[in-house]
């Protein structure tokens, strides 16, 4: 469960470094620049540790399913978090973890424990009740936040992706698994600014402190699927998946620190039943 929070720490401060540079550079400039150092990095470490780079084409399927969902959830994520408020967005993302644990009991043939699942459900409420204000659901005013619908589509890609970036780190070792993973992912981010390039792309994109900031943000979300690839490689897929779903309390918490976004109670209530859920599932782990 340890990799998983290592996973949470770097993906909620990527989401945090994400959100404020997307709204700066445009999220899809933020999106290439990121993936584009992390890939190069990857590339380094697997060259480094003598990586046979053509084994991954045993289980080219998979890489390429890998690359296509993950970079669409990654295009679409990083859209939401320019769009609408990180406190909605980043847990709204993390409900992620349902559909892997789901593809991981159905794919993977994982079985988890009764204490597993309890703790999963509690977790995933948890994070899901961070990102309502059940007051203006109450009171009717309620309205979609911006980027929402981008969230929930970026949710189910990660989902995927996270599965099959399991499957890739298991099969190949974390190192080989990892760098296919970024390669394809590289590819179909390349297809995407081609595509979009007048759209999304044109004079957007800024030398100096905004291009740092997206490099720090690909180096935060590096240390995440690091943190995540090596816990599938090592052990279940399943706690790991649950664990790393808590990167929005990271988000949020910078959220309100530096962006004065103001959670409600309903959502502090979120935050402690994700903390009490993923006790569940370290204790459950852990026996």
């Amino acid at each position: 469960m340890i990799y998983g929070l290592i996973a949470a720490i770097g993906w909620g401060l990527a989401d945090f470094t994400g959100a404020v540079t997307g709204r700066r550079i445009g999220s899809l400039w933020v999106v290439l620049a990121a993936q584009t150092f992390s890939a190069a990095v990857v590339t380094v470490i697997a060259l480094a540790t003598g990586q046979d780079l053509l084994a991954a084409g045993a289980l080219i399927g998979w890489v390429v399913l890998n690359g296509v969902f993950s970079a669409t959830a990654y295009v679409t994520h990083y859209r939401a978090l320019e769009l609408g408020p990180l406190a909605v967005v980043s847990p709204v993302g993390a409900t992620y973890a349902l559909v892997g644990v789901v593809l991981a009991v159905l794919v993977l043939g994982e079985r988890p424990s009764i204490g597993i699942i309890i703790g999963g459900i509690v977790t995933v409420l948890g994070v899901m009740l961070t990102s309502t204000d059940l007051r203006k659901l109450r009171d009717g005013t309620h309205t979609m936040p911006p980027g929402l619908p981008w969230a929930i589509v970026s949710a189910v890609g990660f989902g995927v992706g996270g599965l099959t970036l399991a499957k890739l780190s298991q099969d190949l070792g974390w190192q080989l698994g990892l760098w296919s993973s970024r390669v394809a992912q590289l590819v179909a981010f390349v297809a995407l600014g081609i595509a979009w390039r007048e759209k999304q792309l044109h004079g957007r994109f800024q030398a100096g402190p905004a291009a740092i900031a997206a490099l720090t943000v690909g180096g935060a979300d590096l240390i995440g699927v690091l943190g995540y690839s090596i816990g599938a490689e090592a052990g279940f897929v399943i706690p790991v998946l649950i664990a790393s779903a808590v990167f929005p309390l990271i988000a949020v918490a910078l959220s309100v620190a530096f962006l004065h976004e103001r959670p409600v109670p309903n959502q502090y209530v979120g935050v402690v039943l994700t903390v009490v859920g993923l006790l569940i599932v370290g204790i459950s782990a852990a026996g």
